[in-house]
């Protein structure tokens, strides 16, 4: 039975700042070309790295570490497949902002083969029937309709963002997260809490796993591990948002003659 969550009106209020935060930052964003990104916090930003760095060296990757060892690589992927499922909503909503009507069509189809012949989304046999997944959320549509990056900044145990994305990923988890809406349920407070904090740290440590070695490699490669983590995360962006086709015009930021990482490389799924 759906109810409305305790502090209702405190609730509002949280939402409509959220939502005025939203359009001030893109509107303050809004004077650079879209395919432009600066780090004019850059000393700020390497010093976030640089925590977040140690948390995931003394906190996350140990962990992740843990898990792969005792979690067999075929639960690691349905957990994996069971998260993304869940992200249906956000890729929807972003496929309609980009008048992507086939491409919602799709995902569609997907949510609702994986969801019951997958048994919850922990199987993906939507993609033996050519149901491909495609990486979408508000950061990718608002790129489509022409909102700049604004600056790079990185953001305390999330990572690599931009004030577009993060003020966009904040819409994605608030309002279009499927655990987001527990809260208007029966559920007491706690039950919720403890449901959040469970599917986030599973979803955290499943991730982490799967990255173990190329994190690795990329720290082994680099010379400057936040200039090639930059880098990478905009590449990576940029392939997102064209659709893993983008633009051959390559960004250059100031002092990155070291760094380089392939355009062409695909996100992962």
């Amino acid at each position: 039975m759906l109810r409305k969550p305790e502090g209702g009106s405190s609730g509002n209020i949280r939402h409509s700042l959220i939502w005025a935060g939203f359009y001030l930052c893109v509107f303050l964003a809004s004077g650079a070309h879209a395919q432009e990104l600066s780090d004019p916090m850059e000393p700020m930003n390497r010093g976030v790295f640089w925590f977040n760095d140690q948390v995931d060296i003394h906190v996350l990757e140990p962990v992740a570490r843990g898990h792969d060892s005792v979690m067999p690589k075929k639960a690691q992927q349905s957990i994996g497949n069971f998260f993304e499922n869940l992200r249906f909503p956000i890729r929807l909503v972003s496929d309609l902002i980009q008048f992507k009507f086939s491409q919602a069509a799709v995902h569609t189809g997907r949510f609702l083969i994986n969801t019951t012949v997958g048994h919850l989304g922990l199987f993906d046999p939507a993609k033996d029937l050519g149901l491909e997944a495609h990486y979408e959320d508000l950061g990718t549509a608002l790129a489509y309709h022409g909102v700049p990056y604004g600056p790079y900044f990185v953001i305390p145990f999330l990572g690599p963002s931009s004030v577009r994305d993060a003020l966009a990923r904040i819409v994605d988890l608030v309002f279009l997260d499927p655990t987001f809406y527990l809260r208007y349920t029966d559920m007491d407070t706690e039950t919720v809490w403890a449901i959040d904090t469970a599917t986030v740290a599973v979803n955290v440590v499943n991730s982490r796993a799967g990255m173990l070695e190329a994190i690795q490699s990329a720290k082994d490669a680099s010379v400057d591990y936040y200039l090639f983590t930059r880098s990478a995360w905009y590449q990576i962006r940029q392939n997102e948002i064209y659709d893993n086709n983008p633009p051959e015009e390559e960004l250059i930021f100031e002092e990155d003659d070291d760094v380089s990482v392939d355009a062409g490389s695909s996100a992962a799924e």
